[in-house]
């Protein structure tokens, strides 16, 4: 199994060296799933190493034990309830974007869970999540429609809001942050993120699903590019532009150039 995550690593470098000739949104797509592929492998491995060598007994295998203590002793421990850690970036995106239910009110997970994620959070694979949800509501989401164009214009509002987040772990204290300044400190590379899978395909995931999120959100709105740029946006993808980094950095360039 361990050839088999080194294949995968190994593909997700080819097109990482492909990405300016892989045009549209065929580089982000290929991407996640080649970090499907590599989470259900890492699942495979972390399940054939808990199960050990079971196969490894050397006796005829139906012979009964006199007092039953082996048979109790190899008995399997009960199931632990799966929780959001154990899932992979697909799996718990869909959950939250589930939970999320396009910003409707009474949501499981509103808008505020989203964006606290963005600013504070050290998982990279959460952040990630959180990130696909947001860019997936705006992209399904019909401009046309009042309701849901109102909804967008407040979802915007609220991604440049400036807030109060804790930013020391020892002693108390406070920082104006909004989610938009904090996906623009990923993308030049500034947010240390300290609960990693040490996916190396999770980076890229994260920024690509950040760019696309400036494009949308840019698109067809002057009013909100220049609040992009004012809160780094433009400077951050100038940045990760240079590093050769996504497949549409160009274009998310030009659209936060125009006026």
């Amino acid at each position: 199994m361990d050839s088999v995550l080194g294949g995968i690593k190994e593909i997700q470098s080819i097109l990482d060296d492909a990405k300016e000739s892989i045009e549209g949104g065929l580089h982000l797509r290929l991407c996640n799933a080649t970090l499907a592929a590599y989470e259900f492998a890492e699942a495979v491995k972390a399940a054939e190493d808990h199960s050990g060598g079971g196969d490894d007994d050397d006796g005829d295998g139906d012979e009964p034990s006199l007092d039953g203590e082996e048979n109790q002793e190899s008995d399997e421990e009960p199931e632990r309830e799966r929780t959001e850690d154990d899932m992979g970036l697909n799996e718990l995106s869909e959950l939250w974007e589930w939970q999320f239910d396009f910003g409707r009110p009474g949501a499981v997970r509103p808008l505020e869970d989203l964006i606290e994620t963005i600013l504070i959070n050290d998982d990279e694979k959460r952040v990630c999540a959180a990130v696909r949800v947001l860019n997936r509501a705006v992209m399904i989401s019909n401009p046309d429609d009042p309701a849901d164009a109102e909804r967008i214009l407040q979802w915007k509002e609220e991604l440049v809001e400036q807030r109060a987040i804790d930013a020391c772990a020892i002693e108390p204290c406070a920082i104006e942050a909004c989610a938009i300044e904090a996906c623009a400190e990923i993308l030049k590379g500034e947010r240390e993120f300290e609960c990693s899978d040490d996916d190396p395909c999770m980076y890229a995931a994260l920024c690509d699903e950040i760019l696309e999120l400036f494009q949308r959100l840019g698109e067809g709105d002057a009013l909100f590019r220049t609040k992009l740029r004012r809160n780094g946006a433009l400077k951050a993808v100038e940045a990760y532009h240079a590093t050769g980094g996504g497949h549409a950095t160009k274009d998310v360039l030009d659209m936060l150039k125009r006026r």
